[in-house]
């Protein structure tokens, strides 16, 4: 294993993560266990965007494979994103090489979907049997490709889906299985340098993610226009400090996609957080939200049960208020009996997030400490929240399982940032 991975971790981690390569576990679960063959949707090219985004909303999907025909092997897929960038088109915020689908999108006329994922730069429709392992699929989603398509063994049929987020699911669930993953839950972020800690003379490396964020008083608009400049599901939002006031998401599109709520474009991304959290008050009748951050001293099993409970991309890492830190319980201190995961209304959030505010209501999550978390190596789940905090950092999916990349696969180390890089950048 290159050197440099293990460079800035503490000793202690870094001998676990030195353990940890010859896990046979990793190597026998097969990709057909982990797909939900039920959750398959596809949609044909020819349909309207307006078609295909009815169909995300109503199979509480991120993502739809798009058929320029019947069973298609090497189709795009349609996500937020995608309906991000057709908005914006729409209200023409960005240009396209395409005079006519411009023309249509500004005229209010039906736009092919199979047309609209053209534009928007994507990682290739990358694919894996069934039959293949675990280890097979963590290169690609770790080198930040969001999902992967799961086909029989004939590669002529594709049979699931499988995203980031279910991959960590999965290893969070089933983490008794996976030793070597369970003796890394008590480490830090900071321990193990996951992540990214901003300052002014430090650079996120090629292998970390670049904290991306707009002030609240910004215009909606600017914010979505700059998630897709860069090619991010998610933005921080924060205030003239620099604390982290919320979370917007590109799923959150769906609440601006009516002209009667184009009025909020022009609102504040502060006004835009309290209205997206005052409508879903009303439709749950909870007055409860989640919470998007961790702090540097956040242990990576606190950092993976709060992914999974918010279902999110990524969570902010904030710096808790001067002397909080000092205070806070770390290492193993707490049993299992005694670790509550505090999050506000997670099962709420949507796979990419949705808008947010950071808040201080406490819960327990998510439904209860599973089995894994048991015995001498329970991964300390307690954590103080504070209702706001410098954004100094960012932790992803992508992160987390470049991490496991980097734990299990003794080869060259994967960049998370290749697939991002592929995507593009459009300034």
């Amino acid at each position: 294993m290159a050197s440099t991975v293990l460079h800035d971790m503490s000793l202690a981690a870094k001998d676990t993560l030195q353990d940890t390569a010859c896990d046979p576990h990793w190597a026998e679960v097969s990709l057909v266990t982990l797909i939900e063959q039920n959750k398959l949707v596809f949609v044909p090219g020819a349909v309207s965007v307006e078609e295909a985004f009815n169909t995300l909303v109503k199979n509480h999907l991120n993502s739809i494979p798009v058929e320029a025909y019947p069973g298609d092997m090497e189709c795009l897929t349609f996500d937020y994103n995608d309906l991000n960038s057709y908005l914006l088109l729409v209200l023409n915020k960005i240009q396209v090489n395409n005079h006519a689908v411009t023309e249509d999108c500004q005229n209010g006329k039906p736009v092919p979907v199979g047309e609209i994922v053209k534009l928007t730069p994507k990682n290739p429709f990358y694919k894996l049997r069934e039959s293949q392992s675990l280890t097979s699929v963590m290169k690609i989603l770790g080198s930040g490709v969001h999902r992967v398509a799961i086909t029989n063994d004939e590669m002529t049929i594709v049979k699931g889906i499988l995203s980031q987020r279910r991959l960590v699911k999965y290893l969070w669930d089933h983490a008794a299985q996976f030793r070597s993953l369970e003796r890394l839950f008590n480490y830090t972020l900071q321990d193990l340098q996951v992540g990214v800690l901003n300052s002014e003379f430090y650079q996120p490396t090629s292998r970390q993610s670049r904290v991306i964020s707009i002030n609240g008083e910004e215009p909606l608009v600017m914010g979505l226009y700059k998630m897709h400049i860069e090619r991010i599901s998610s933005i921080a939002v924060i205030d003239n400090q620099h604390n982290l006031l919320g979370n917007i998401s590109v799923a959150d599109v769906k609440h601006v996609t009516r002209t009667s709520q184009y009025p909020l474009l022009h609102k504040t991304c502060r006004h835009f957080i309290s209205v997206i959290l005052n409508s879903r008050g009303l439709e749950t009748g909870k007055d409860s939200f989640p919470v998007f951050h961790v702090y540097p001293t956040s242990s990576l099993g606190r950092t993976l049960a709060k992914l999974v409970a918010t279902r999110s991309h990524r969570l902010w890492i904030v710096q808790p208020p001067e002397g909080a830190l000092s205070a806070q319980t770390t290492g193993n201190s707490l049993s299992s009996a005694t670790s509550q995961l505090m999050f506000q209304g997670a099962g709420e959030a949507q796979e990419n997030g949705t808008a947010t505010t950071a808040g201080t209501t406490t819960a327990t999550g998510p439904g209860s400490i599973h089995s894994a978390t048991a015995g001498a190596t329970s991964p300390n789940l307690f954590e103080k929240e504070y209702r706001s905090g410098k954004l100094i950092g960012v932790v992803s999916l992508t992160d987390i399982i470049n991490l496991f990349v980097r734990m299990t696969i003794d080869s060259t180390e994967v960049d998370p940032q290749t697939a991002r890089r592929e995507r593009g950048s459009v300034v």
